[in-house]
């Protein structure tokens, strides 16, 4: 699977400086009706289109989570979240590789101003995809002026378009994890990623072979958090530095998982007038609009759904706030930002099922828009980072 950068000749001015938060929410919604009638080939092709990527970056999509130094709009994580959201009412593969190379700006932040020139200052749209767990199976050799990488890498999201690569890998004796930044020139692409859902994601292995990577491109894991803190000077008057990392106050991935099962409810209620189900295993139809269970449990759904979508709102919202104005997250803010990012993908999850259950046989098509926001909701309830159980037990620690 080849990759297809936009040529070096070709690198566009930034995004106006001038877009508001409002602008892009309004962005993304626009976009809707395009990745409706492109996500049958995006789940097939496994792979968003160029046209599609471009359209993110001159839109200012890419630019939200950015400082102002290198074009960046200086967003917060609300917009984050309901950009995601809306996107994914399209296509969630789509509203996910947004989500990962917007959120992977704030990696970035964490180095130097160096490393942060060597990125942005020729190039204002270039993103970070990669894999930050550690790779115990990674080798790393000490060289002069910094280090040579070998390793690979899974589930590297987006990196069918990032210009450049992070990866987590153990250093010196004890074996403690350092972000290593490499060009994705330097890394090999693994055609590995053949999901059921999230099939357009780029979620494929990378891998590296003593690639070097010199010193100011490598961190302790550890580090991250307070490098971050270090350099907020650099960026004044960005706020979302002030934010927590990871941030679940983004809702990164919950955002992608409740947008999509949003699209399924918008399918169902366009249709439904229209639809029918065979009647009994004679044969005959009914209309499915003229059934009372498919008016209850399509009510019920969608009031999860909406209820869902009002709950990262308020959340990602607060989380925001704090960060304009200062505030160091609590343990208790983390803990109920990570159990309702498991919540509302849990509510999506059984929404989606729900809906699902109501088209009939058709929804065994894998063409089917409903079909395929229940394997992408599938797929990303499985994230590490929305475990229901875990988040709970964080929560009740929380609090109690």
């Amino acid at each position: 699977m080849s990759t297809t950068l936009i040529p070096t000749t070709e690198r566009r001015a930034a995004p106006s400086s001038h877009l508001t938060a409002d602008d892009v929410v309004a962005a993304a919604e626009g976009l809707i009706p395009l990745l409706r009638e492109r996500a049958a080939d995006v789940d097939r092709d496994r792979r968003i289109p160029d046209d599609t990527y471009r359209r993110l970056g001159d839109a200012g999509l890419l630019h939200v989570l950015k400082p102002k130094k290198y074009g960046g709009l200086e967003l917060s994580e609300h917009e984050h979240a309901r950009i995601a959201m809306n996107l994914a009412r399209g296509c969630a593969s789509t509203a996910w590789v947004f989500s990962i190379l917007s959120s992977d700006n704030m990696a970035i932040l964490a180095y130097p101003e160096e490393v942060q020139d060597e990125i942005w200052g020729s190039d204002t749209y270039a993103t970070l995809a990669g894999n930050t767990n550690l790779n115990p199976k990674a080798v790393v050799k000490k060289v002069d002026g910094g280090y040579l990488l070998t390793g690979k890498w899974g589930f590297c999201s987006g990196s069918d378009f990032s210009e450049w690569l992070i990866f987590n890998a153990p250093v010196g004796d004890d074996g403690e994890g350092h972000m290593f930044l490499v060009p994705h020139d330097d890394a090999e692409t693994i055609d590995d990623w053949h999901p059921t859902g999230m099939r357009g994601t780029g979620s494929r292995s990378m891998s590296v072979t003593d690639v070097f990577v010199p010193e100011h491109r490598v961190q302790r894991t550890a580090d991250t958090v307070r490098k971050l803190k270090e350099r907020r000077s650099m960026h004044p008057t960005f706020d979302t530095m002030y934010a927590t990392w990871p941030s679940h106050g983004r809702f990164p991935f919950a955002s992608c998982a409740v947008g999509a099962a949003w699209g399924a409810a918008e399918h169902f209620a366009e249709t439904v007038g229209s639809s029918t189900r065979v009647a009994n295993a004679l044969g005959g139809s009914v209309s499915l609009s003229e059934q009372e269970y498919v008016a209850s449990e399509f009510a019920q759904a969608q009031g999860d759904i909406q209820m869902a979508r009002l709950l990262i709102e308020k959340r990602s919202f607060e989380a925001s706030e704090r960060a304009r104005l200062r505030e160091e997250s609590s343990e208790a803010d983390t803990a109920r930002e990570a159990r309702d990012n498991a919540l509302v993908t849990r509510t999506a999850l059984r929404s989606v099922q729900q809906i699902f259950s109501l088209v009939g046989a058709r929804a065994g098509n894998a063409e089917h828009p409903i079909s395929r926001a229940k394997r992408d909701v599938e797929m990303i309830s499985h994230h590490v980072t929305l475990n229901w159980r875990q988040g709970a037990i964080r929560y009740l620690a929380s609090v109690s």
